[in-house]
């Protein structure tokens, strides 16, 4: 039987990159930095967030990157944490990950690099955290300063959330949640769907994603007695009782 997932696992490589690409997303848009890769000393790309809007500069400051990433990196592995490199176009920081690895951070146009280090840097520490695939414990995250603890525990959710919504289960929800729409609009008419749920989720404090096999006909149930006995009547409200309970409990066990 296969574990459960939970938000502390990032050993799958396609969401190792989904951490790391969101990571370098998350600080493109809180700083002015215009490209950022996670690179290997080697060259090879782990990861990158290139914005479609960024020119033709990104292609000279690249240029630059591979003629100069063989120096940088000899002198990252003797101890250097960092390597800012302006350009008459642009600057380039390199700063090191762990051992063989940097985050490559590209400005195309001037930038106040004193408020935008600092982002750099936990993002630097972010990336390293993931790259080695550290757990995201909370005795873990306590060596960490508060804005590196709170900005991986964001990034948790984001993988978390991500990895959800690939998964069996939030694909059956979704697959209810439309069958119980067009229910709904059979009877009510579709102006009134969204409402309907809205109310009906709120009274069992769930959302369609976190609903489980036994949520679901209560919900139906809440659905029938609640808005559509007093508008349409028992007589109604019996046939979709009778029609449509079962028929969702098929589905649910369709999925198992």
């Amino acid at each position: 039987m296969s574990r459960k997932k939970t938000k502390d696992d990032l050993e799958d490589v396609s969401l190792l990159k989904f951490a790391l690409v969101a990571q370098l997303k998350r600080t493109h848009q809180s700083s002015d930095v215009d490209v950022l890769l996670f690179a290997g000393a080697d060259g090879r790309i782990y990861a990158s967030y290139i914005p479609d809007s960024i020119g033709p500069k990104i292609f000279e400051l690249t240029n630059l990157i591979s003629h100069n990433l063989l120096h940088v990196s000899q002198q990252l592995a003797m101890g250097l944490k960092q390597s800012v490199i302006e350009y008459d176009f642009g600057t380039v920081i390199f700063s090191s990950v762990g051992r063989g690895a940097l985050l490559i951070s590209l400005f195309t146009g001037k930038a106040d690099l004193t408020e935008n280090m600092h982002k750099i840097e936990v993002t630097r520490d972010v990336v390293q955290h993931i790259f080695e695939q550290r757990p995201m414990s909370a005795e873990q995250l306590a060596t960490y300063p508060d804005d590196v603890a709170e900005e991986l525990r964001v990034l948790a959710k984001i993988v978390f959330n991500e990895m959800y919504t690939q998964s069996s289960e939030y694909k059956k929800n979704m697959e209810i949640l439309a069958d119980i729409k067009e229910k709904i609009t059979s009877v009510m008419g579709r102006g009134e769907v969204e409402q309907v749920l809205a109310m009906a989720f709120n009274e069992i404090a769930s959302s369609p994603k976190w609903m489980t096999e036994d949520l679901w006909p209560m919900l139906v149930e809440m659905i029938i007695n609640d808005q559509i006995r007093p508008l349409h009547g028992d007589y109604v409200a019996e046939i979709c009782e009778a029609e449509w309970i079962p028929d969702i409990k098929h589905k649910l066990e369709s999925f198992v």
